[in-house]
């Protein structure tokens, strides 16, 4: 991008070359990083790739003859893909520059985004377990397998094209030319590094959160150069769901910085790292490289750092943020008055929920306290009972979002659109199933949630509401590095009211929700977080665990069919199976509501899932450059 036009979108927030090393130095991001910031034309990259050439030769001297030949003809190979990709970028730009010129899209400009806060996990996917993390750094500089059209369908990405042939077998064709932002080729190859590391690291709070795509595989491999290969030891109908998600299985990063991902990402999408500065900024580039850059008008992207969603808000006001969302959602009376300043407004139902998940490990250390209070059930349907999901999505959203109706979006292809599996609020009853299991004199406990503004407005009424009918729980907020930890060990908490989103398929939820009581609830904490799966055979006589064991055999039934049309009756028994033993408990769906400055062109919203397509950046342009 120009010196000018990167410097005239920052000029609210300025920063000095000193404030961008120091920034740099902590997150190992080196000169060559630091020159993107600059006039970023293509001598910055020759001038790069010309260091790595050099201290390629002696390596090269010390192989052998065929290795030195592979090697040849790998480099030979990668030459060729970026001069086709240099070719078609060139034709991109012009038919870009002809768009302009006819009145379409204009390219420049820097967008201003806020987030509320720095990544949790840093910059690697394979690794990390936050959606925040995923949508609001990863899903810029790193391209999935593949993507979703309006209605949740599978449509191809960096994976060209996908044919199932039987129903274990899927077979990916790569995008031709497709390269990563270090200029390696996005072939099969690629993904197959990129599987294996997935196959064999652990994520950041010691599971496999991001493994779904290949956790049934019998096999995987790359066929030849274009295709990957992926056999499933049994049918599995959600398995492309899995490369689709943020987190997922589908980022890729660029297998020579794998080791470096955490603070120096290298990946195929549409945006380049260029500095993090903690609590702060991040700066992303727009990458002449990308596949897909005909859709990608911007210069580059600025995500501000802002906690306090009020004070996000009010930077959209004060016009240093392009895109943002206010606190509590947009009602008709404020989206007519944003309207009328001549701000743009997005409205629908966002793919986030508030989950309530109870503390049953039967290990638990009581220290005085009845952690183990909701192992009886009928203090779970208590805990329904005394919720009021109207009211709370009243209170947290002005009537905004949806009162959950199961433990599944009320997006959900797979929850009927007139059933509602959750009892009505009643304060008289929840007493009564409190007084029936022997807790009639209430009960206190730590009652954990994430600190963001946008959780703490639907739990804090949760909360209010627990208290109303005896369950005095102590309200304990943290980022969600600092609260999931502590939700796996199952030691000190009694009940966590967190925040979950599937946007595709029910069984990403569900799956790791029953796999959770198995392995968090009964295998901690005597050898810590997910030690062990429960045995009935060392639990002859837990109900509980017998009962967890018959509605995890239903998810499993239920994701065997291809056909979501097949599947629909089977997640019916999951809900009802749900509705007898409350395991978990849904509150609300989250409103989806963004509001982007005049200038903001192509200001759409994702019906099903909630968030602006391009997710605020690809696809936006601005009509003031």
């Amino acid at each position: 991008m120009s010196e000018r036009n990167y410097w005239q979108r920052m000029k609210h927030r300025p920063l000095s070359r000193r404030s961008l090393l120091r920034a740099s130095a902590r997150a190992g991001v080196g000169a060559a990083g630091l020159a993107l910031v600059g006039c970023g034309d293509d001598d910055d990259d020759d001038a790069q790739a010309q260091p790595a050439a050099t201290q390629a030769q002696p390596q090269q001297q010390a192989m052998q003859p065929e290795q030195a030949d592979q090697q040849a003809d790998q480099q030979a190979m990668q030459q060729q893909t970026q001069e086709q990709t240099q070719a078609e970028i060139a034709e991109q730009q012009a038919q870009q520059s002809a768009t302009a010129a006819a009145g379409g899209p204009k390219r420049g400009g820097v967008l201003q985004h806020s987030w509320f806060e720095d990544p949790q996990g840093g910059f690697d996917p394979h690794i990390g377990i936050t959606g925040g993390d995923a949508l609001g750094y990863w899903v810029h500089i790193y391209d999935r397998l593949l993507g979703f059209d309006d209605q949740a369908r599978v449509i191809p990405m960096l994976a060209s094209n996908i044919e199932i042939p039987d129903d274990v077998t899927y077979l990916f064709t790569m995008r031709p030319g497709a390269i990563f932002q270090d200029g390696a080729p996005v072939d099969a190859n690629a993904v197959q590094l990129n599987m294996e590391r997935i196959r064999d690291v652990k994520d950041l709070a010691g599971g496999t959160r991001n493994r779904g795509g290949i956790q049934y595989a019998d096999s995987f491999e790359a066929t030849d150069a274009a295709t990957w290969k992926l056999v499933n030891a049994e049918p599995f109908g959600p398995t492309l769901a899995f490369f689709q998600q943020f987190p997922g299985t589908g980022l890729l990063i660029s297998p020579e910085h794998f080791d470096t991902a955490v603070t120096n990402p290298v990946g195929a999408g549409h945006l380049k790292h260029v500095v993090h500065e903690p609590g702060e900024r991040w700066v992303g580039e727009r990458w002449d490289g990308y596949w897909d850059n005909e859709n990608v008008h911007l210069d580059g992207f600025v995500q501000n750092i802002i906690p306090d969603q009020n004070t996000a808000w009010n930077a959209f006001l004060n016009g240093d943020i392009d895109i943002d969302a206010p606190t509590g959602g947009v009602n008709s009376d404020l989206q007519a008055e944003l309207e009328a300043d001549g701000r743009k407004v997005i409205r629908g139902t966002a793919q986030t929920w508030t989950q309530t998940w109870f503390n049953l490990n039967p290990n638990a250390p009581s220290d005085g306290l009845p952690f183990n209070a909701f192992r009886d059930p009928r203090m779970r349907h208590a805990y329904n009972r005394a919720l009021d999901r109207q009211a709370i999505n009243e209170v947290a959203w002005e009537g905004l979002g949806a009162p959950s109706r199961a433990p599944v979006s009320v997006e959900s292809w797979a929850l009927p659109k007139d059933k509602n599996y959750y009892p009505e609020h009643d304060a008289q009853m929840a007493h009564e199933l409190m007084d029936a299991a022997g807790y009639g004199d209430g009960i206190d406990g730590i009652h954990l949630s994430y600190i963001a503004e946008f959780q703490t407005v639907v739990t804090e009424p949760v909360n209010s509401q627990m208290r109303n009918v005896g369950m005095e729980m102590e309200y304990i907020k943290g980022t969600e590095a600092e609260i999931i930890p502590r939700v796996l060990a199952t030691q000190d908490w009694t009940i966590a009211t967190l925040s979950w989103e599937s946007p595709f398929d029910p069984d990403p939820v569900l799956r790791p929700t029953f796999e959770g009581l198995q392995n968090w609830m009964y295998g901690s904490p005597e050898d810590g977080p997910r030690t062990g799966r429960a045995s009935a055979a060392d639990y002859p006589n837990d109900q509980v665990l017998a009962n967890i064991n018959a509605t995890e055999q239903l998810v499993h039934a239920a994701a065997i069919p291809a056909s979501q049309d097949a599947r629909v009756p089977l997640y019916a028994k999951v809900w009802e199976a749900e509705e007898e033993h409350m395991f978990s408990a849904y509150i609300a769906q989250w409103p989806a509501n963004w509001v982007a400055q005049s200038h903001v062109e192509n200001f759409e919203i994702i019906p099903f899932f909630g968030f602006p397509k391009g997710m605020s950046f690809k696809g936006i342009w601005f009509n003031n450059v």
